[in-house]
């Protein structure tokens, strides 16, 4: 998969430890202020972020959303959703590990989170980053036990390195100097010696580029004050074919860049100003860019695009709200405005110039199968069909919280991932569920049994009565509203899985609402919002 949902920090604050202890004890406080029965309060507007297309599985689609991940395995035939837990509370910049991993990541408020089996359970990673408030990370596109990430503590950011996929992480591989912040990391696909490292300095914001060409051991800094002027740098993309080319994003207060440095950060210039906001960014296989806006004060969205490298953009009219950009085999998938646009993915086969929707929320089917039992899941999706003095609104019907998934997953040569046991050798795990087992045709029938159990943190098995459900809803409810308060403040979006990341805009949480318990469209069901974003 090649593509970015480009994600930004738009205040240098981290979550610290202490922040998410004051997160904890603000849920509490939420949960015994929604005890009486005629409490109500605002919660994140449902909205999706970016999107994941694994390449080496052509019929799997996420769409990572603030309430969870949206799951196809069958090419967007039908969907699945999965919750967020203790472990990815919070997630951000959810991102895919290559194969033979196949490892998917996010940053939560508990560290660097990882799921092995499909987002069925996760687990924090150890060692020098448990100490560490987690900014960012980056795992190598080519090697699935490479991981960078970039952890703070006591004021004191740094790089720290994973051999094993992320499980755990050694000493710092590179730290910053006293008085600057580091933004982000990043590792070039076509020559993996060569690291990036983006920062600025906290007195003056004066953007820096650090560049190592023998994999990490050694790095130069580059000042980029004289090319860019004062201003937050976040890495965009190391090119995956020439690893001295680097798009960058450039952030003043009354303005945005997207800005490139072809010389490994010696110089860069800004090919691509506007007064706005960017959200996402795509390169495709045959060098065209994409990169999508939200522009007039948050009120209309853009398009550019370039097909000289970058060297010039235009505008391409009629588009979607955009959140992320991806693509695969020159496909490009957007995460857009369910409520907005009518549909929360879309594709598009000429480049940008016209979308189709492919899925909107109400066409979730089910919970994933390992997660049906799971009391936190039940309570969130309860409350996500309008169930509940919390709820954020009706956008799927209560059925799909008790739905039995069908049957799904492409067969194939090894055994592909699926819901269902497949043909060939036993499958490896696909998102949202574990492996088929092994099938009994070559050819790749599909075959056995919905994948079910071994989730990570599924307290409640099927039918089993839980009293605590009253709770969990409540919990789950306060989660969603205090996300939006956080995301604000680290407003990036969740990156895809490949060397080419995206991000987004503060837009998804732009809006707080009051709301009737049923309405599947804000605009035509008395939501009140108010801007919030800068």
């Amino acid at each position: 998969m090649s593509g970015y949902a480009l994600s930004w920090m738009f205040s240098s604050a981290p979550s610290t430890p202490a922040r998410a202890t004051a997160v904890r004890g603000l849920l509490a406080a939420c949960v015994l202020a929604a005890v009486p029965a005629t409490a109500r309060g605002n919660g994140a507007f449902p909205d999706s972020q970016t999107v994941l297309v694994p390449d080496d599985r052509p019929d799997e689609i996420v769409l990572v959303t603030n309430f969870g991940l949206v799951i196809s395995e069958d090419g967007g035939t039908s969907w699945q959703w999965s919750c967020e837990r203790d472990e990815n509370a919070f997630g951000l910049f959810y991102q895919l590990g290559p194969p033979p991993r196949r490892r998917l990541f996010t940053a939560a408020a508990k560290g660097l989170a990882y799921t092995d089996d499909g987002s069925c359970g996760w687990a924090i990673a150890g060692g020098t980053l448990a100490t560490q408030a987690v900014i960012d990370f980056f795992p190598s596109a080519l090697d699935a036990n490479r991981v960078l990430a970039i952890g703070i503590a006591s004021a004191t950011y740094a790089v720290f390195p994973s051999t094993d996929g992320g499980t755990t992480f050694g000493p710092a591989l590179y730290t910053a100097s006293n008085g600057d912040a580091i933004t982000g990391v990043e590792i070039s696909r076509s020559d993996p010696n060569t690291i990036y490292v983006a920062m600025n300095t906290s007195a003056d914001t004066r953007p820096k580029l650090a560049r190592s060409t023998d994999g990490g051991a050694h790095f130069t800094e580059h000042d980029l004050m004289t090319d860019l002027g004062a201003g937050l740098l976040r890495i965009v993309a190391v090119d995956p074919q020439d690893p001295a080319t680097v798009w960058l994003r450039w952030l003043a207060p009354e303005t945005q860049a997207i800005a490139v440095t072809r010389d490994g950060g010696q110089t860069a210039s800004k090919p691509l100003p506007i007064a706005g906001t960017f959200t996402s960014f795509v390169r495709l296989p045959n060098g065209t860019l994409l990169v999508g806006a939200v522009i007039d004060s948050g009120t209309a969205t853009a398009l550019y695009r370039s097909h000289d490298g970058g060297a010039t953009f235009d505008a391409v009219p009629n588009q979607p709200k955009i959140r992320g950009l991806v693509q695969r085999s020159g496909v490009v998938y957007a995460a857009t405005d369910n409520f907005g646009d009518g549909y929360a993915l879309g594709v598009s086969t000429d480049e940008g110039t016209s979308w189709r929707g492919i899925m909107a929320y109400d066409q979730i089917q089910a919970i994933v199968p390992c997660l049906r039992g799971n009391a936190t899941c039940q309570a969130t999706c309860n409350g996500l069909a309008g169930l509940g003095d919390m709820s954020p609104g009706m956008i799927w019907d209560v059925k799909v919280c008790s739905a039995t998934p069908p049957l799904t997953g492409a067969g194939g040569s090894g055994g592909a991932a699926g819901s269902a046991g497949l043909s060939g050798s036993a499958g490896a795990a696909g998102v949202g569920g574990r492996g088929g087992s092994a099938g009994g045709s070559p050819a790749g029938a599909a075959g056995g049994t919905p994948r079910t159990g071994g989730c990570g943190g599924c307290g409640v098995a099927p039918g089993e009565p839980d009293t605590r459900a009253g709770v969990l809803f409540l919990l789950a409810m306060a989660a969603l509203t205090l996300r939006r308060a956080r995301r604000l403040t680290s407003a990036r979006d969740a990156p895809t899985s490949d060397s080419w990341r995206s991000w987004r805009s503060c837009g998804s949480r732009r809006a707080m609402y009051l709301a009737p318990r049923t309405p599947r469209r804000p605009e035509t069901a008395g939501w009140r919002r108010r801007r919030s974003c800068p």
